[in-house]
């Protein structure tokens, strides 16, 4: 029994966080490149259009992708449960404050949780930018390439702690899936990326 336990917990941490592990290693300081969306993977990718939503954030404000358009904006899906979502929450938090004078516009979405699980989330710290509540999965499905983590039966899963930056047309210009091996819980990759979207812009 106990070894059932262990392999599944190996497999969600290989796979993502599909459920409760246990906390990372998480200092953020690897060079080593995290793992990036593809074309291969299939849609949507780098130079693709980011799918449209119309999500409510903890306020009860209605938040649309689109209505963003022409500031560059930073899309992280995150849960209460993933240990790698909390390790990286706080360095969210700084990304929102450090290129707010830049127009970078930073919006989380919570994928497929309870009331009371997003609450958590939410409650851990202040968060200066719209937390949205993707309740049924749909919008995080709608982000999630085909051939990306095929093993994952539940789709809206697989981009748990993934991040994005798109550019004011609307265009991802960067999208990283989970990596537990090289976790970059400081977002140095992220930063490196909104850098060189900003100054083209």
């Amino acid at each position: 029994m106990k070894a059932t336990s262990l392999l599944v917990s190996l497999l969600a941490l290989t796979l993502g966080c599909s459920r409760p592990a246990a906390s990372p290693q998480a200092d953020g300081t690897t060079d080593s490149p995290t793992v990036a969306v593809t074309a291969d993977m299939g849609s949507p990718h780098a130079g693709d259009t980011a799918p449209d939503f119309d999500l409510v954030d903890q306020t009860g404000a209605h938040v649309k992708l689109t209505s963003l358009r022409g500031s560059v904006v930073v899309v992280a899906f995150v849960t209460s449960y993933c240990p790698f979502s909390k390790a990286a929450q706080p360095s969210l938090v700084e990304i929102a404050h450090d290129y707010a004078s830049r127009g970078v516009k930073v919006v989380a979405v919570d994928v497929k949780e309870s009331d009371e699980a997003y609450r958590e989330y939410v409650g851990r710290m202040p968060m200066p930018f719209p937390v949205l509540r993707d309740a049924d999965g749909a919008v995080s499905t709608s982000y999630t390439p085909a051939k990306a983590q095929p093993g994952m039966i539940d789709r809206s899963q697989v981009v748990v702690t993934s991040k994005l930056v798109i550019d004011k047309q609307g265009k991802i210009r960067f999208f990283t899936l989970l990596d537990t091996q090289h976790f970059d819980a400081k977002l140095v990759h992220l930063r490196r990326a909104l850098d060189r979207v900003v100054e083209e812009t």
